[in-house]
């Protein structure tokens, strides 16, 4: 049964928002892997096609200028976004990519602290450049039971570590439950470590205010703050000039090029070699800003709501879906399941209800909390997200499981 909800109209409003939600039955619930594309970030892409597609910072013409102008907007407006310089951003392919050109300047001997509920995307480049845990030099600190890390095995694994390299992420993508780090970045930086943060989960959900909390490195994607694929963010405090050398080497990055060597650029441009991605980058920087118009504030209360709703329809007491971690409210709720929870999702999507199983990149964290190695069930919200899309949902996984055997007591 419907009920009237008191963020039901700023959903709604929201929703409004992604026009790809308003021609489908769907109810799109894998917004952990890729959220919706919001209607100005749609525009954005199109605007540059149709009226100003010309490369950027490289010709003498005004629709290069008027493009090269927009490119440079955008990084204005996810330096806001994150409270920082425009010259501390730098535009990349995606988290990924970002990831895995900090490993490559930060190889050095020191000792590499993660935790153990990390994405692959983060935890393979370090793997890559030769540090292991049975080497030593990768310190795992172990998720908890409640789908996080305690501050104190963090704390310990700093304070037996000065002056590593403390990298990881701000929310599990396969537990859904954030992990404290404000406070590990404080206590990183009492311990003198380098702090990488994988911001991928949080940043369509929650404020990320690099110059409050200290942060050196920061890695993120358009795709899931309702921007377009194939674009993301890395921040470096104070910008590149301190880099020696280019994960990329190619047009745009050096100032100077013989035949007995370069000299590269001292800024960003040294990151975005080659022609970028203009269009992904209009997209995530029109996505910014109308993540700032509706404001961080709202886009929590309504996954809040639509948490509430979740918990109404009774998705907790279903007694063969066992949540990792506490019922709170969080923008991802993954689920240890009696059964395959592929053979749930394959009957949900006959029903238009879209969700994610398996490991999530990120199978030391999905062996951590299923010993049967099956991956888990995973739902994850968005502020789009509405009670039709919850009764789907519930009912669907009610409809499902009675086909598999389960009877709703």
């Amino acid at each position: 049964m419907l009920r009237a909800y008191p963020k039901a109209k700023s959903i709604k409003e929201i929703r409004n928002c992604f026009p790809s939600l308003a021609y489908t039955e769907l109810a799109y619930l894998d917004n952990a892997a890729s959220t919706q594309t919001v209607d100005s970030s749609i525009k954005a892409v199109s605007d540059y096609h149709y009226n100003y597609r010309a490369n950027v910072h490289r010709g003498d013409f005004e629709t290069s200028s008027i493009a090269s102008e927009m490119y440079d907007n955008a990084r204005i407006e996810i330096a806001k976004l994150i409270n920082c310089e425009p010259y501390e951003i730098a535009f990349t392919k995606g988290t990924t990519h970002s990831l895995n050109i900090v490993t490559n300047w930060l190889q050095d001997d020191r000792k590499v602290i993660v935790t153990e509920l990390e994405h692959h995307s983060l935890l393979m480049p370090w793997l890559k450049s030769g540090k292991t845990q049975n080497g030593g030099d990768l310190i795992v600190v172990p998720g908890s039971d409640y789908g996080d890390v305690s501050i104190e095995d963090f704390t310990k694994a700093c304070r037996e570590n000065p002056g590593s390299i403390c990298a990881f992420l701000t929310q599990s993508n396969l537990t859904g439950m954030s992990l404290p780090w404000e406070h590990m970045v404080r206590i990183a930086k009492e311990y003198d470590c380098e702090v990488v943060i994988d911001a991928c989960q949080s940043i369509g959900h929650k404020p990320m205010d690099v110059q409050a909390n200290n942060i050196d490195w920061m890695a993120f994607s358009g795709h899931k703050m309702y921007a377009s694929t194939g674009v993301g963010v890395l921040f470096h405090r104070g910008g590149f000039d301190d880099i020696d050398d280019a994960f990329d080497l190619g047009g745009g990055t050096a100032e100077h090029v013989d035949f007995d060597g370069y000299h590269l650029h001292s800024d960003y441009r040294k990151i975005e070699a080659g022609t970028p991605d203009i269009a992904g980058v209009h997209s995530i920087g029109a996505a910014a800003k109308w993540m700032q118009e509706i404001g961080y504030k709202d886009i929590q209360e309504c996954e809040a709501e639509f948490f509430n709703m979740l918990d109404d329809k009774g998705l907790f007491n279903i007694p063969q879906l066992k949540l990792i971690g506490p019922i709170t409210p969080r923008s991802v709720f993954s689920f240890v399941t009696e059964f395959n929870p592929s053979d749930l999702a394959g009957f949900l999507s006959f029903d238009k209800v879209c969700v994610r199983t398996g490991h999530m990149c990120a199978q030391p964290a999905s062996r951590r909390y299923n010993e049967d190695n099956t991956g888990v069930f995973r739902i994850s919200t968005a502020p789009y997200n509405n009670e039709h899309d919850c009764v789907k949902l519930v009912e669907g996984i009610w409809k499902a499981m009675e086909k598999m055997g389960f009877k709703n007591n």
